[in-house]
């Protein structure tokens, strides 16, 4: 479940930049897309860069085992990957 204010409350830069997703691909962004978009100071380039981290920093962990436990959760949470 995801607030709607996440689906629709973007500042204008960025409601331009799903809209333009969705005219490229004719399809809704990803609820990831609109969550990185909808604070981007907040969750745009801070978590992606501490997302990088976890997912291709140093670690006992192959970064493909990492990317399938990751796909593996998503799934199990019944969220898309």
């Amino acid at each position: 479940m995801r607030l709607a204010v996440v689906d629709n409350g973007h500042a204008p830069a960025e409601a331009a930049v799903l809209d333009e997703i969705r005219e490229r691909s004719g399809r809704e962004p990803l609820g990831v897309i609109k969550t990185l978009l909808y604070r981007p100071e907040l969750f745009g380039e801070p978590f992606s860069d501490a997302l990088d981290e976890v997912m291709r920093g140093p670690s006992d962990w192959s970064a493909g085992e990492r990317e399938l436990f990751a796909a593996f959760t998503s799934l199990l949470n019944q969220c898309p990957f």
